[in-house]
């Protein structure tokens, strides 16, 4: 398998949990989750000089994910999230955000990649969300660009203000992948068939919709109507992190499929094999999700988790659940 530089931008956050610090943001656990996977990854982001900055930094140099110098800002506060887990594990979180971004820094990082990942907050708050998109307006066709909104409502502002935000960097992005939940917010009263249909049209030659413990749905461009996949079988510890296991496995299985070329390039004509090969690759990105939820935290899995994990499909937790309530500092 070639494995392509990846850069993953976006926020790193601290989860803190039963009032213990963890490594969290949705872009951290996806960086992570690339690189436990074999692929050379960067994560750009904010980490403060402080206690829980180094905390993060120790655990993506840990963990091979490598941490620009521009991403650790001397003088501030790290972001963090207090998570408080359901009965059922699905998790509701406290925001105190920061988060701020060098657009030509972005631009130069994402210059020396080959897979550019951006989503969650980093893409969403400002000031640092215009650093994003200009970053995106940059970005060679031959770089394979995906997306994952992970929306978090109260940080958005106006509603079709943040529509439109939104759709932007979907028109900008290969791969959009959104959770049920995103889809209602987005498009309330569409279908999931309609919603990929608008994501396709948008730009977009991959668009999935996770739907939890029934799995998710795909379209591809030009390909025909959307195929549904169960999820795989799991037990459920708690749902912190498993969209975005969901979001690393995928690109893991994409890049190991050899599809990077065919979603980047000038005409997008797919055939049977291609669609052969995303059905495997959303199959280890379904495999990669129940992985996570059955370990505590954001946990996903090493290529060799994913060797030994049940190929049978069946009854599985809900991914990407939303947080039943959401209190957000900014700044």
């Amino acid at each position: 398998m070639t494995a392509p530089r990846c850069l993953v931008v976006g926020e790193a956050l601290v989860d803190v949990v039963d009032g213990m610090a963890h490594p969290g943001g949705s872009p951290l656990n996806i960086a992570v989750g690339l690189a436990r996977l074999g692929l050379s990854t960067s994560l750009l982001t904010r980490i403060g000089d402080d206690a829980h900055g180094r905390l993060l930094e120790e655990h993506l140099v840990r963990e091979g994910v490598g941490v620009p110098l521009v991403s650790i800002r001397p003088a501030t506060r790290t972001s963090r999230a207090i998570a408080v887990i359901g009965a059922d594990g699905s998790a509701a979180y406290d925001f105190d955000i920061e988060w701020e971004l060098s657009a030509r820094a972005a631009i130069v990082e994402a210059a020396d990649a080959e897979i550019v990942h951006v989503g969650s907050i980093g893409a969403a708050l400002e000031p640092g969300a215009t650093a994003v998109r200009a970053m995106l307006a940059t970005i060679p066709r031959g770089i394979l660009r995906t997306y994952d909104p992970n929306i978090r409502p109260a940080l958005l502002g106006p509603r079709d203000a943040a529509v439109s935000r939104i759709e932007s960097i979907m028109a900008a992005s290969h791969i959009v992948k959104l959770s049920d939940e995103d889809a209602d917010w987005l498009y309330p009263g569409r279908a999931i068939g309609e919603v990929l249909e608008h994501v396709l049209d948008l730009g977009a030659r991959l668009a999935v919709v996770t739907r939890g413990g029934e799995g998710c749905v795909t379209a591809v461009a030009g390909a025909g109507e959307p195929v549904t996949r169960r999820a795989s079988p799991a037990t459920v510890v708690d749902t912190i992190g498993a969209g975005d296991a969901f979001m690393s496995g995928l690109l893991y299985g994409i890049v190991s499929s050899g599809l990077v070329p065919a979603l980047t390039a000038a005409i997008f004509a797919p055939d049977a094999d291609a669609s052969s090969m995303l059905d495997q690759a959303t199959g280890t990105a379904l495999a990669s999700a129940a992985i996570a939820v059955s370990r505590a935290g954001a946990a996903p899995p090493r290529a060799e988790d994913l060797a030994r994990w049940p190929k049978s499909a069946g009854s599985a937790p809900r991914l990407d659940s939303a947080p039943a309530s959401e209190r957000i500092r900014v700044g």
